[in-house]
């Protein structure tokens, strides 16, 4: 299905970036929560660097789930490993998405979006994108995040998305074994794309909804959390 979107389209191509396997999401070193980002938890929002394990957030679709597994890096870290993406993340400029603060994305953090155009090519409403899929969204780019920056990695008991304070929700996959998962318990169902394709849905998901349909509805998250001080309730 991905070959047929593939003939379909003619992204445009940004330069040093790669086409990235479905997997690369999990396995790039350039994903993660960036250190401001607020996640929703059981409590209200939080940012993500203030976050441990056990503690309880809102997930998309299987309610409040505690955090199984956490690690934290530094974005020089990072980069030594992956001399090129690493180096820059995706910054999301105020308003771009409706949000009130700017904030970043790592690259192939994975961002799960609701299309009718995913249902009819792939015959699933939900599809992962990596975050780089948004570059060209309104003034959303490519750019240095600057020194000293944590990205914080979350792991749940299965594969989780996350609301963010005027942002959109964001995948956590489990931890995977190196050698794979015994069979039938395989709990993994995301559709993850490629960029290629995921800059097609994310184009068609912003022709028909504007940009604030890369994000979750706020109707979703409001009801459930309480106010925290200084963290204004989304824009609808």
């Amino acid at each position: 299905m991905l070959r047929l979107i593939k003939g379909l389209i003619k992204a445009d191509t940004v330069p040093d970036e790669r086409e990235n396997a479905p997997e690369g999401m999990l396995i790039t070193g350039t994903a993660g929560l960036v250190a401001g980002t607020q996640v929703a938890t059981e409590t209200g929002w939080r940012p993500v660097e203030t976050l441990c394990t056990g503690d309880r957030l809102l997930s998309f679709d299987n309610g409040v789930q505690p955090i199984t597994d956490l690690q934290r890096e530094h974005l020089g870290a990072v980069a030594a490993g992956h001399p090129v993406a690493a180096l820059q993340a995706v910054k999301v400029p105020v308003a771009a998405l409706g949000n009130d603060a700017p904030f970043w994305l790592m690259p192939d953090q994975g961002v799960l979006l609701e299309s009718d155009k995913a249902l009819e090519i792939l015959g699933d409403p939900f599809a992962l994108v990596p975050a780089r899929a948004l570059v060209g969204v309104n003034g959303i780019r490519l750019d240095a995040p600057g020194g000293g920056v944590s990205v914080t990695t979350l792991a749940f008991a299965r594969d989780e998305a996350i609301y963010t304070a005027g942002g959109p929700l964001l995948y956590c996959p489990r931890p995977r074994t190196v050698i794979g998962e015994e069979e039938g318990n395989d709990m993994s169902f995301f559709s993850v794309q490629t960029l290629q394709s995921a800059r097609y849905l994310v184009r068609s998901l912003v022709e028909a909804r504007g940009a604030r349909g890369l994000c979750a509805a706020p109707e979703e998250i409001d009801w459930q959390l309480p106010p925290l001080p200084g963290v204004r309730p989304l824009a609808s």
